[in-house]
């Protein structure tokens, strides 16, 4: 067979896990291309139901046949025993001479620090001071350092070598210990593999080339932004990028790289749109892939059987009848030579061919009836082997049974019915299951199971063609740990902290799909960290405006404007925000629909200096001074500083009469200049009640008063909650 090397062309990273397609090459030898392929080194996190093969490039009618997974060990390669045995003597003598050398030299050490100058006793007559020999004394301490500083050296030197030994010694060591065949076999690595059966004409004069696609867990994406903006917040540029973590078993390195918002392991179907006829009832049709077992099935096995060792047949102990005493014993002989009744008959087999049905390669069990389902009829209740009208041994009539429909059956069902109407019913039609259409998980019954041996049936869950791979490896390695290991390290992708301001992407989009190519090829190891990757350029629209909400806070903020011009949504992540080669801030954006429009926020403006003034009358007023009246003026003072042209949003808000309150509570506005409008808020901003708005611009150095009055007109002999102040 032969084994031909691929390489990961694309991948496309979903909202949880990822699709790969891996390109082969398949080479022609003498005219004729192979019949069977295998493809090695495929990822443990390798999903096998999602294997597909096709042929990219070939002769006209090169097809893939058949395509089934299994498992490639890969062993390090063997090691040269007598060799690495010398080379661990050699790295032990090393280090022995070596930490010799080194305790030698502590010793020299020691001994050098201990020397010191001496001095003679002094004599006991002696009146004058002795000189000191000072020249001898600086020239013994010069020695000493000059000294020193050589030793520490080389002390420094042996201290290094000695750490080379050790590792090189420790080298060795696991060397001679992987040379056993279990420790090679401990450190071998596993991989997924697929055996590839082509069909059409394989002679060819050159080689094919085919894409293999399979799915992998352990992989994640989410979005985030780069907004590169001038100082006059006017035009810019947004990039979409894309933080990529995985932990799949393989490195992708230089692939087409994609990220969708779709999930990847959804189930989707076209819909079969079936025609509606007005008429007499018909019978659906049968669905494709499926037809009824052949007649004489069981005759397949009659040899099989006649070969087969019976069984001896244990006999069954006589029981003599209990007859009554007062029999004579010429009566109790005649009564004992009858011969005995033949045993009745066994019940029907509810497994007959009207149950089965066959796809196009064997015989495939359909859905049997309970068995606990009893058998009636409209008379009463049927007995098997006997008429369904009364029995002739009936003293009393027996209550009519109840009947249901949906417990009849199959067996009822072919019969026609019973007691109440010579009309005959056609049998009940059973539909397969989508689980007896899926044939890469059936299996065929032994031959000793009597019931449904030459029938498909799914094969247990616990039996699949992953765990048949792994059975036939012959290998000292514990596989199953590693297929464990490797379903554990795809899990750990999500207990990674996600960056900051990050959503994952079917949070964002829930109700909507889209695929995002990246502009060039990346690279992302499977190292289990963010990895981010620039995925393309968004034309968007951007204008800069700046807001104020002086009631709360006198100062302005830096907004721009972001209009989606693409034909994709734009999904929720933060944007990292450059101003003119420097890192402003990261800033969260939402999520944005083809040809909606958000409002970023860039933080505060210093140089758009805000004033706000209040000033509050309150008298009465009304016919006979009945009525109080609140007038509230506000004045705002705006300065620009800039040195360009901008636009201001104000923003004010005035107070409103809730629906339940008073009907003599009354807000007008009496004075505002320049006039301010009803503020209407983007998609995703809370809506306020009485909220007003001035939009400003201002050229650069220019200065501007905004006046608003109004009055709130309540009765005389009442006060507003929390104060008459509203301002």
């Amino acid at each position: 067979m032969l084994v031909a090397p691929s390489n990961l062309e694309a991948v496309t990273v979903h909202a949880e896990g990822a699709l790969c397609t891996r390109v082969a090459v398949i080479p022609s030898a003498g005219g004729v291309l192979p019949s069977q392929v295998r493809i090695n080194g495929l990822p443990m996190s390798l999903q096998p139901g999602s294997l597909r093969a096709s042929v990219v490039q070939g002769p006209a009618g090169l097809a893939v046949r058949d395509l089934r997974p299994t498992y490639d060990v890969q062993l390090p390669p063997e090691v040269d025993v007598p060799t690495e045995h010398r080379a661990l003597e050699e790295a032990g003598r090393r280090l022995a001479e070596l930490t010799g050398q080194l305790a030698r030299l502590n010793q020299e050490l020691s001994d050098l620090t201990k020397l010191t100058p001496g001095f003679p006793p002094p004599k006991k007559n002696a009146t004058e001071p002795r000189d000191a020999p000072v020249a001898a004394m600086l020239s013994l301490m010069s020695f000493v350092d000059a000294e020193l500083a050589t030793l520490q050296a080389r002390k420094l030197d042996l201290e290094r070598q000695q750490r080379d030994a050790e590792a090189e010694l420790l080298l060795r060591r696991n060397r001679v210990a992987e040379a056993s065949s279990s420790v090679r076999g401990q450190r071998a690595r596993v991989y997924r593999a697929v055996v590839l059966t082509l069909s059409g004409p394989l002679p060819a004069d050159q080689g094919a080339r085919l894409a293999l696609e399979y799915a992998v867990q352990g992989a994640r994406w989410v979005p985030t932004y780069d907004l590169r903006l001038p100082r006059t917040l006017e035009e810019g540029t947004l990039r979409m990028r894309a933080s990529v973590l995985q932990r799949t078993g393989e490195d992708w390195t230089g692939v087409k790289l994609a990220v969708s918002t779709a999930d990847l392991a959804r189930h989707a179907e076209v819909p079969e749109l079936k025609a509606l006829r007005i008429g007499r009832a018909q019978p659906p049709p049968a669905r494709s892939g499926w037809r009824d077992a052949p007649p004489g099935l069981d005759e397949l096995f009659a040899g099989y059987d006649t070969t087969r060792a019976a069984s001896p047949v244990q006999p069954e102990p006589q029981v003599e009848p209990e007859l009554p005493r007062g029999l004579p014993e010429k009566s109790r002989k005649k009564v004992s030579a009858r011969p005995k009744a033949p045993p009745p008959p066994p019940a029907p087999s509810p497994d007959f061919s009207a149950e089965s049905a066959m796809p196009p390669p064997g015989g495939m069990p359909m859905a049997r009836p309970s068995a606990a389902a009893p058998m009636r009829s409209r008379g009463g209740p049927s007995v098997p082997g006997a008429s369904r009208s009364r029995l002739p041994m009936e003293k009393e009539a027996a209550p009519e049974a109840s009947y249901d429909e949906e417990e009849l059956s199959l067996e009822d069902a072919a019969l026609g019915g019973g007691g109440g109407g010579g009309e005959e019913r056609q049998p009940l039609r059973q539909e397969p299951s989508d689980a007896m259409l899926d044939y890469d998980r059936l299996t065929m019954a032994p031959a000793e199971d009597l019931e449904t041996r030459g029938k498909l049936r799914p094969r247990p869950s616990d039996v699949t063609q992953e765990f048949q791979a792994l059975v036939e490896l012959h290998a000292r390695i514990d596989i199953t740990v590693r297929v464990a290991l490797s379903q554990q390290e795809a899990a750990s992708v999500w207990a990674v902290p996600p960056p900051a301001w990050t959503q994952p992407p079917r949070t964002s989009s829930p109700h909507f799909d889209a695929r995002f190519d990246v502009e060039a090829r990346a690279d992302v190891p499977s190292d289990g960290a963010w990895h981010t990757v620039p995925v393309l350029s968004v034309p968007v629209g951007l204008s800069a405006e700046y807001v104020c909400v002086p009631s709360v806070e006198q100062r302005a903020f830096r907004t721009v404007r972001v209009e989606n011009r693409t034909p994709y949504p734009l999904l929720a992540g933060p944007v990292d925000v450059t101003l003119e080669n420097e890192f402003l801030m990261t800033s969260p954006l939402p999520t944005m629909a083809p040809g909606s429009t958000q409002r970023l926020g860039l933080g505060v403006e210093e140089s758009i200096k805000v004033a706000r003034n209040t000033r509050f009358d309150e008298a009465t007023g009304g016919m006979f001074g009945g009525s109080t009246m609140l007038t509230h003026h506000v004045s705002v003072e705006l300065a620009n500083r800039l040195g360009n042209r901008i636009l201001v949003e104000i923003c004010e808000r005035v107070p409103t009469v809730p629906a339940n309150a008073e009907k003599d509570i009354k807000v007008e506005e009496l004075e505002v200049a320049p006039l301010w409008q009803k503020r209407v808020p983007l998609p995703g901003e809370v809506k306020v009640e009485g909220e007003r708005a001035w939009r400003v611009v201002l050229q650069p150095g220019e200065a501007q008063t905004l006046k608003a009055t109004w009055t709130v007109k309540i009765p005389g002999n009442k006060m507003l909650g929390g104060g008459n102040r509203r301002t």
